[in-house]
């Protein structure tokens, strides 16, 4: 029965630890995708700025 109990309790720390795994994943998701968004806005500007001075 001692058994039974610590196998449930490393199931439900297993469980834990992918739950944290996928929403590290998330949150490196997130931000790579904030970078580009940074970036291309950037780089938008940088050309409107040459635009600007072209026209």
């Amino acid at each position: 029965m001692a058994k039974k109990a610590r196998a449930g309790t490393s199931q439900a720390a297993e469980r834990e630890r992918e739950r944290a795994k996928n929403t590290a994943a998330e949150a490196r998701a997130k931000a790579a995708v904030r970078d580009v968004q940074s970036v291309s806005a950037k780089t938008r500007g940088m050309q409107q700025k040459a635009q600007a001075k072209r026209g």
